[in-house]
């Protein structure tokens, strides 16, 4: 008589699978377990959520943003960094996208650290400070109706300024007049009221942005001669070869003299 050969218990394994009650059998185990995994999942989503390690997106101040500072300048700036918070530490209204500071400017500083939130910006809170970065910046400049376009010009015009000068002659004592392009293109931040402007001989001040350089160059021609604004077009507009006027020039019919580079 042969003796009767052993199945391995792999074997068994697939014989018990390859009938109706394993299969079922192997179906329903396979569903309890994963309910076991869902379940424990859900209960440690729920404890971390209890607990505050539940992390969110948000942006992080990644230096001091001063008052003022437009979204504009902290985007390209990098004055932030994208950071992970942790649910319990989440300020209100924090902000996960640098979209969000489009035409937006800081209402008070906000320190290194510290995450940015709604509050903490405005549109046009600052049209000043907002406007400004590097090496630019705002100047004042007296103007009267005529030189200045008191009533015509407006916030956000570009002009360009000409500056008039009546130098002596150190050799006669003469006076030698000279008016020259000083610069091209600037923008004008602030401009006088429409209303403001009915008296034509009282001083107002017109507010433009330029370089540091050239904002000195502006108060010393606005002290020791006359400034001229002319208004630009407001789009296509072009730039001309800077160019300076003397007497002899204007009355004897010859070109201007053309200046700078």
């Amino acid at each position: 008589m042969e003796a009767t050969q052993k199945r391995s218990p792999l074997e068994e394994v697939r014989r018990f699978a390859g009938t109706r009650r394993g299969a079922i059998t192997i179906a329903a185990g396979a569903a309890a377990l994963a309910g076991i995994v869902l379940l424990t999942f859900i209960s440690q989503y729920k404890q971390s959520v209890q607990n505050g390690t539940l992390q969110h997106p948000a942006l992080v101040a990644d230096r001091l943003i001063p008052k003022g500072t437009s979204g504009s300048v902290i985007v390209t700036g990098g004055f932030f960094k994208p950071a992970s918070v942790q649910q319990d530490s989440l300020q209100t209204g924090a902000l996960t996208s640098a979209t969000a500071l489009a035409g937006k400017v800081a209402t008070h500083d906000v320190y290194p650290g510290e995450q940015l939130t709604t509050a903490d910006f405005a549109s046009g809170a600052d049209p000043l400070r907002g406007q400004l970065a590097g090496d630019q910046r705002a100047i004042n400049i007296p103007i009267d109706s005529a030189h200045g376009l008191a009533g015509a010009v407006r916030a956000g015009d570009k002009v360009d300024v000409l500056a008039g000068f009546n130098a002596a002659n150190s050799a006669s004592g003469r006076g030698r007049p000279e008016l020259r392009t000083l610069a091209e293109n600037l923008l004008v931040l602030k401009a006088p009221a429409v209303g403001n402007t009915q008296n034509g001989n009282a001083s107002q001040n017109l507010t433009i942005r330029a370089s540091g350089d050239l904002a000195a160059q502006l108060a010393f021609a606005s002290d020791n001669g006359k400034i001229w604004f002319v208004l630009r077009p407001p789009a296509g507009a072009t730039n001309t070869r800077p160019s300076s006027v003397t007497l002899d020039s204007l009355l004897s019919g010859a070109p201007t003299i053309t200046v700078g580079p």
